[in-house]
């Protein structure tokens, strides 16, 4: 048997430079984090007073509202927590606003060869938020269905949005790879 080493070499060069976009991605976000800490040593006002993760944050919890009106629920929401009137609500942590999934997208579709980069990008990226409102949607929904059930469904769905993601990529490699 013969050993492919260009092609090992690769591999391992995709790996490394997939795993350091991400490891820059995570210092950038945590360093953004801190600074938008009012209680951080180090903090920016403008940052907090313009932050991303808010914007974020209100991007989910908006549609999620209207969403769920739509369908004839009575919504109540304030801060981070969102609920059906008269259940128990979700709170909204910033691991609940798929920010690491994110990073761990965009390294993987900055770090491999391939053409599209920023459509992929813009696509996978609105692809996550949906999955993440449809996901907020439903829990909430199980809380009012079946509250039984909503440490399952959190699970579930959170799995049901990991395999989009990796379908994405993979689609994303098999239709856009360059010629390497």
């Amino acid at each position: 048997m013969k050993i492919d080493y260009p092609s090992i070499k690769k591999t391992i060069l995709l790996i490394i430079k997939t795993l350091s976009i991400y490891a820059i991605l995570s210092v950038f976000l945590y360093v953004y984090l801190g600074l938008i800490d009012p209680n951080g040593s180090i903090s920016s006002p403008f940052l907090a007073k313009y932050s991303l993760i808010d914007l974020l944050l209100n991007g989910l919890i908006y549609p999620v509202k209207f969403i769920l009106t739509l369908f004839g629920y009575d919504v109540v929401s304030n801060g981070r927590n969102v609920s059906i009137a008269h259940e128990r609500g979700i709170l909204i942590f910033h691991g609940c606003l798929g920010l690491d999934i994110m990073k761990a997208y965009v390294a993987l579709i900055l770090g491999y060869p391939a053409r599209k980069k920023i459509v992929f990008l813009l696509i996978g990226l609105g692809f996550i938020h949906l999955l993440n409102i449809s996901r907020m949607l439903l829990i909430l929904v199980s809380i009012k269905v079946n509250p039984d059930i909503v440490t399952q469904s959190h699970d579930v769905l959170n799995i049901i949005g990991y395999v989009c993601i990796l379908l994405l990529y993979f689609f994303y490699i098999n239709n856009y790879q360059k010629d390497i």
